[in-house]
């Protein structure tokens, strides 16, 4: 079966950004305070731990996918259990995407109101937001991917001008204590930040994009460890520059980094890199979901008119984006779902390759 309706052959460097991407947002929107409002100082330990952690159940991943090769989740699902698996996988793929990229819309239009000097309603903000993901979701995969390998590498490089200008204000003081609040309190945060990798599903949807297993190998594994890499290297900037409890409380993390980094004695802070860094950022996540979930709705029911699928995905997600009564709660509310969506973008997808590979470990396959 397949899922795109004309062949699509991306390279490494595409499929690394995308998922470089899906991973460091979480960071934007607010990982690092919330990791230190848990543990103290020792929230860079914290990412470090959960990233590592992460790194071996992509590894665990990618060696069930070799006997699958050019399928995504949703064509496994549907091999190994017929139409009803298959859409079972998908409509609990969906709900937690289309949950994700609602509250992901209602921080990105409070923040763009709340970083920018432009003062417009919140709403009003998404909705343009919203011009701008249907304009690219008409595109399909191809046109949402390659926007990301055109916007990420500035993104990475904005992330790591803000993390090497930081430098001068850093403390080493603030690694201490090193076991901040306490080692059950690092050990149990380190447990519970692994859900916080639900992204990782779009691993399981982009290989059959891809132009060959070698290649799609090559690029998990460059996107992976580069997002971890910039994930720990700005929870740990933001540990050094920033002193606990301050660093528990602060909203924006990365963007509050960037307001203490000048340029010069009398030069302007960089914060107004954080903005475009923010917006596109986000933008390139919404967009990426809402393609994804209009592709799986158009496999799972094989039709040739997916599109369709296009407004009534992005109205969902508005509805549900702006139900919490503030962005505040829907923060507080997205962090309580993290075990449901891990479980059901993570969790399920493998328990599913896993029975679909012992159904098919006799049968011979490419290595």
């Amino acid at each position: 079966m397949t899922v795109n309706k004309r062949i699509i052959n991306f390279g490494k460097y595409e499929t690394a950004s995308v998922l470089v991407n899906a991973l460091i947002v979480k960071v934007l929107l607010g990982l690092p305070q919330l990791l230190c409002k848990q543990t103290g100082n020792a929230a860079w330990m914290v990412a470090l731990i959960s990233g590592l952690a992460f790194l071996v159940l992509v590894l665990f991943i990618m060696r069930l996918y070799k006997r699958f090769p050019n399928k995504n989740i949703i064509t496994i699902s549907e091999e190994l259990g017929g139409s009803a698996l298959k859409w079972f996988a998908a409509v609990l793929i969906i709900l937690p995407l289309i949950f994700k990229g609602a509250i992901t819309l209602r921080l990105s239009a409070e923040t763009i109101n709340l970083i920018t000097p432009y003062r417009i309603p919140s709403f009003l903000t998404a909705v343009l937001v919203g011009i701008v993901i249907i304009a690219v979701a008409y595109k399909g995969t191809e046109g949402a991917v390659r926007l990301h390998a055109v916007f990420v590498p500035v993104i990475v490089a904005a992330l790591i001008l803000v993390i090497i200008a930081s430098c001068s204000s850093f403390r080493l003081s603030n690694l201490f204590p090193l076991w901040g609040l306490g080692e059950k309190e690092v050990i149990k945060t380190s447990a519970s930040a692994i859900l916080m990798y639900s992204d990782l599903i779009y691993i399981l949807l982009l290989y059959p994009y891809v132009k060959s297993e070698k290649v799609f190998g090559r690029a998990v594994g460059w996107g992976v460890v580069l997002a971890v890499i910039i994930q720990l290297a700005i929870v740990l900037g933001y540990v050094l520059t920033t002193q606990y409890p301050e660093s528990g409380e602060l909203f924006m993390p990365v963007y509050q980094v960037s307001r203490i980094i000048r340029l010069g004695d009398n030069s302007q802070s960089i914060e107004a890199i954080f903005y475009p860094v923010w917006i596109s950022s986000s933008l390139l996540y919404l967009t990426l979901t809402q393609t994804f979930v209009v592709e799986i709705l158009g496999q799972a029911s094989k039709t040739k008119y997916e599109k369709l699928f296009i407004v009534p995905t992005l109205a969902a997600m508005f509805v549900i984006g702006y139900m919490p009564k503030s962005v505040t709660y829907a923060m507080q509310v997205s962090q309580k779902a993290s075990p449901i969506l891990f479980i059901c973008t993570v969790a399920l997808p493998i328990l599913i390759m896993i029975f679909a590979y012992i159904k098919n470990r006799r049968m011979p396959y490419d290595t």
